[in-house]
């Protein structure tokens, strides 16, 4: 398969590449990987400074409170995908997964009797999408299970890895494996916190590898 991966806040691509080595290194050798990097100058995250050097060039894919901003972020991840792809699946982490998922949720609107551009998708620490059909009328709204339902992305294999001690996005995670189709939808917790599972939490790694592997044969099986 070939995948579109996405970083998080105040990263790039060089990061969530890092963040991902693992697991590409479990997975199946004959993946590609595919990086989308955002556009928008920040700061390192916080969470990152341990780890990056604070003076290197870092991006957030769009401004949370600004409507525009989410929309041309839209706007962009499709001409990137039409230029770039086809692509067999995507794998996003944190404010990326917001992006993917939007864009999957305003794709499954505009286009109800076309396939997805991905036939499946793992959401890393993932923060819930935005309503793209409140973006017209200006509100950028997040979407709710509770309000909005569980049939957003009918028909898509999803992946749903976050962790137990992520204080901060964990609910975020949550309401978008809510979003996605209960009955393609795979959910793993896991002990660390808003981080993607790699060689030193080994046991977690190798469990977010067979829940992946598992999205993977759902999609080949249903021919998506």
């Amino acid at each position: 398969m070939r995948f579109l991966c996405f970083h998080g806040r105040g990263s790039n691509s060089q990061i969530v590449e890092t963040q991902v080595a693992a697991l590409r290194h479990e997975l199946d050798s004959l993946h590609e990987y595919d990086y989308v990097e955002g556009v928008i100058p920040v700061p390192l995250d916080p969470e990152l400074r341990a780890f990056f050097p604070m003076n290197g060039e870092y991006f957030d894919y769009f401004s949370p409170n600004s409507v525009e901003s989410v929309k041309q972020a839209l706007d962009d991840l499709s001409e990137f995908i039409e230029i770039n792809g086809p692509y067999d699946g995507l794998i996003a982490f944190s404010q990326g997964g917001c992006l993917a998922s939007t864009f999957l949720i305003q794709q499954a609107i505009l286009y109800p009797k076309t396939p997805l551009p991905f036939k499946c998708a793992i959401f890393l620490s993932s923060i819930n999408p935005t309503d793209p059909r409140a973006l017209d009328s200006g509100d950028a709204r997040f979407l709710d299970p509770r309000v909005d339902g569980d049939q957003m992305l009918a028909g898509l294999p999803t992946a749903h890895i976050w962790g137990r001690n992520d204080t901060l996005w964990a609910n975020c995670s949550e309401m978008l494996y809510g979003l996605c189709d209960p009955r393609l939808r795979l959910l793993l917790l896991h002990d660390e916190g808003h981080a993607v599972p790699g060689v030193r939490a080994q046991e977690e790694l190798m469990a977010s590898v067979r829940v992946i592997r598992r999205t993977i044969e759902r999609a080949e099986m249903s021919g998506h």
